[in-house]
């Protein structure tokens, strides 16, 4: 993968912030072009909080017993793939993280 501001090629998504801006560049950045890119970020990978049910059954925070959650989705990365830089092509887990302390649940299907 190559960033966008510095040219610099990398072996996988792990050291870009988005689809275009590796870490370096994006750290170099003034804080409001940061948030920018931050928002952006976040509403490409993340559902807004609300009730989940898995399997019929509402789901509770195990930790602190809230009982809303917002998604996203994240690879299951192996180092075989990461070292051969195919990050892309791992599978992905559904997360559920806990919208009052932050418990993550980790949902997979093969």
């Amino acid at each position: 993968m190559k960033c966008k501001q510095c040219q610099k090629d990398y072996p996988s998504h792990y050291h870009f912030v988005n689809n275009t801006i590796c870490i370096s560049c994006f750290e170099k950045m003034p804080e409001d072009q940061k948030r920018e890119i931050q928002k952006e970020v976040e509403s490409m990978t993340v559902e807004s909080a609300g009730k989940r049910t898995v399997r019929g059954k509402s789901l509770t925070c195990p930790v602190c017993g809230h009982g809303e959650f917002w998604k996203r989705q994240t690879l299951m990365n192996t180092p075989g793939m990461t070292f051969w830089g195919f990050d892309w092509a791992n599978k992905q887990a559904d997360n559920l993280i806990c919208d009052s302390c932050g418990y993550i649940f980790w949902f997979f299907r093969e």
